[in-house]
């Protein structure tokens, strides 16, 4: 499965201190050299970046991360705003096939993005979302991709490049809301089997204790309807090594391979201390 690092998102706080926030504005080059490092060491296949809070500043920003990490680091990444002036200025800086996070079947953020994935052939994630909102049910997220990835692969999309997100909401705020995510991936895996499906899932634990624990669960559960991609934190260990249990146990790893390979690595062990 294809992991993306979340871990460069400036309205990330640690210990409420907003740190990401603070380096992009200190432009610590360093700071974000080790951090895309790390998440790629520990399974990352793309690292996101985003500077969202950052508002007139971000698409410098963006366009400054880019280059940094990639001086640095052979990594795509992952180019996470809404903000088409900001695409545009991290896609020119960015070497290799990006991915746009993100795009939806909302008009002006359709045509304003669309654009870009065609010109530069980028990977795009395709959020289950319109002009009308975000459905709260299955059924509304479900017409929604079929919409967005239709329009997609009519404009030339390859849909290895389209990746599906159902869009994941609080568990807290919704009993619904997490059958609803795996309900639209299995849909999704079967009327679009060559379309990607990915998701943001830690996003179902927010405002709860040991979040850790519900987004492990709900990975696995996702990853059990079809789930091809997800956008977590890649230096949770229990969570890759969950992650690498489940692709062997749905036939994606074959003869194990890369679970034996991980064992003998002593991923599946926890650091040693003071690491």
């Amino acid at each position: 499965m294809l992991i993306i690092g979340e871990r460069i998102n400036t309205s990330r706080k640690v210990k409420g201190e907003p740190i990401i926030e603070n380096a992009v504005k200190n432009r610590d080059a360093g700071f974000f050299i080790d951090l895309a490092r790390k998440q790629c060491e520990a399974g990352a296949g793309y690292v996101d970046v985003n500077a969202g809070t950052l508002l007139e500043g971000e698409p410098d920003a963006l366009e400054w991360l880019v280059t940094t990490i990639q001086a640095a680091l052979e990594v795509p990444l992952s180019i996470d705003t809404p903000n088409p002036v900001a695409v545009e200025r991290a896609l020119k800086a960015h070497k290799g096939q990006a991915m746009i996070n993100s795009i939806t079947a909302e008009k002006d953020r359709y045509s304003s993005i669309l654009p870009f994935v065609k010109q530069y052939e980028t990977k795009v994630v395709a959020l289950s979302m319109g002009d009308g909102g975000i459905p709260t049910d299955s059924a509304g997220r479900i017409s929604v991709a079929r919409e967005l990835i239709g329009k997609l692969l009519a404009e030339g999309v390859k849909p290895e490049n389209i990746y599906s997100d159902p869009l994941v909401y609080p568990v807290a705020t919704g009993p619904e809301y997490g059958l609803a995510v795996l309900e639209t991936i299995r849909t999704v895996k079967v009327e679009f089997p060559e379309v990607q499906t990915i998701a943001g899932v830690s996003n179902v634990s927010h405002g709860m204790p040991a979040r850790k624990f519900l987004n492990q669960a709900f990975t696995v559960m996702c990853m059990a309807a079809g789930l091809d991609a997800a956008i977590v934190d890649p230096l949770d260990r229990q969570l890759m090594a969950l992650i690498c249990a489940s692709e062997a146990l749905r036939g994606r790893d074959e003869f194990c391979v890369e679970y034996l390979a991980a064992s003998r690595a002593g991923r599946f062990e926890a650091p040693a201390e003071g690491k």
